[in-house]
Parts: structure tokens; sequence; C-alpha cells
């Protein structure tokens, strides 16, 4: 795949009339993807094939890296081409009957996807990425405290402002004051949004 947009998707029952649906979908899960399944068999077009879900008009141009099975939910994390497959979860989810929260990142193309609004699973509502050290040593406090690591990932406007306080010493009130503060070919600023 040329873009690769690495989606986590959340699959849980709203009320307990869904459990059913929930225990359903858990079983197709580790049906279509046990453990040790390999990279040409995790396509997510299995679980669509194996319980005959219409297909019409979905991309599952992805793969199912791997599963996460809990008692309130089932967590997929998978990887598609370009764009987060959106339609086919909603697809999954009506099936079944469930509902989902979805997380996208896709750097390439600028898409930060977050539709927990509550955080209930899905927490991330900011990502920083240190690209360059600039060379009039500006950021190098910051560069320093990030021991190697480019990508940071924030669940408030707090938490990311006080971690470039603490790191770097970049004091700012608000993440505008802070974007303008940075040079973005060193230090990137992105929102997760929820665009459904």
């Amino acid at each position: 795949m040329a873009n690769i947009c690495m989606d986590t998707v959340v699959f849980y029952a709203a009320s307990e009339a869904a459990e059913k649906g929930l225990a359903a979908l858990k079983q197709a899960v580790n049906s279509c993807y046990p453990t040790g399944t390999s990279v040409d068999d995790s396509g997510l077009c299995r679980i669509f094939e194996r319980n005959e879900i219409p297909t019409d008009c979905i991309s599952l141009r992805s793969n199912v890296v791997d599963v996460c099975t809990e008692d309130s939910h089932i967590t997929l994390y998978r990887d598609s081409a370009w764009n987060p497959m959106y339609e086919a979860y909603l697809s999954i989810a009506n099936f079944f009957g469930v509902n989902f929260e979805l997380e996208a990142e896709e750097p390439g193309c600028g898409i930060y996807i977050n539709t927990d609004t509550n955080g209930a699973y899905l927490t991330n509502q900011y990502k920083a990425c240190l690209s360059e050290r600039p060379s009039d040593g500006s950021l190098n406090m910051l560069f320093d405290n990030a021991h190697g690591d480019t990508d940071f990932y924030f669940s408030s406007d707090k938490e990311l402002l006080q971690w470039f306080r603490e790191r770097g010493g970049i004091i700012a009130d608000s993440i505008e004051t802070l974007r303008e503060t940075l040079d973005c070919e060193c230090v990137s600023i992105h929102e997760f949004v929820n665009p459904y």
C-alpha cells in the first residue's frame, strides 16, 4: 500500500440489547483473525465474506494488524490504503447491532481523526511531531528531552501545553499561541477531529 492509514476501531455495545450482537461480533473476529494470522490472510474483507455482509460501494483494501478482545469491547488495529475505512466499520456495526469509535491517522494526507469525543475508549486529541532540530539551537531543550522520540500523543490541551512547558521551556496559554511560537518545519502539532 502506498500511503498507509493506521486505524484503531473499537466496537462496543451501547445497551443491554446490543450485548448479543457484540458477542456474535467477537466470535466472528476471533474466527476470522485468530492469533498468528499471516498478513496475507488478514484482509478486512474476510469478516465481510464469512458473514455475508454486503460490500456495495465499500472499499476493503486493508489488513487487520492486531485484535484485542475485552469483555466490554473489541479493538481492531488496521492498516488501510490512503483513508480510514469508516463505511466498512459502519457496515460491520450495523450488521451486528453495535456501536463503534474510530481513531485514524495518515500524516501524508493530513488525516487525524478521533470520533470518541468523550474519550471512553480512544483518548488522543493531539499529536506533536518533532521533525528537525533547528540549527539556531532554539529548541535544543525540547529535542534533548525527547530522547530520540519524534511522535507524542496528548489527551488534552492542558497535557500538551504542560509537556512543552516542562520538556522544552516553551510557555503558551493556548494551542494557537504554541503553534505561533514553534517553527512548523521543526515541530508540528496536529489535532484529532471528528469529521463524521
